[in-house]
């Protein structure tokens, strides 16, 4: 498994991978919130309904805890205006993209 982490990010450094790799977990984390919260909404039984929000539950301690990792690694600032966090995020992915 090393080696195929290695040939995505060889030509990185271990910070720039671990940014990148953040960055995926947090909106992996994200979406599958939603998805479990969409889920949830939808459940025709409270037990399933229980259940299905636990799992919600969870995926939103997990992204919170990567957020707050990247905000202690100076990677995100959520108090950045809008237009200012949307032109972060396009530059990770362009150097991001550009490493591969």
């Amino acid at each position: 498994m090393s080696s195929l982490i290695g040939s995505f990010f060889s030509g990185t450094t271990g910070d720039s991978a671990d940014k990148t790799i953040a960055y995926n977990a947090t909106s992996g984390a994200a979406a599958n919130a939603q998805a479990y919260f969409t889920a949830a909404l939808t459940s025709t039984t409270p037990e399933l309904r229980s259940f299905l929000s636990a799992y919600c539950t969870q995926s939103m301690t997990g992204h919170e805890a990567m957020m707050n990792y990247m905000i202690q690694k100076d990677w995100s600032n959520p108090y950045d205006q809008p237009d200012s966090q949307l032109a972060k995020a396009v530059q990770e992915s362009a150097n991001a993209n550009s490493v591969h």
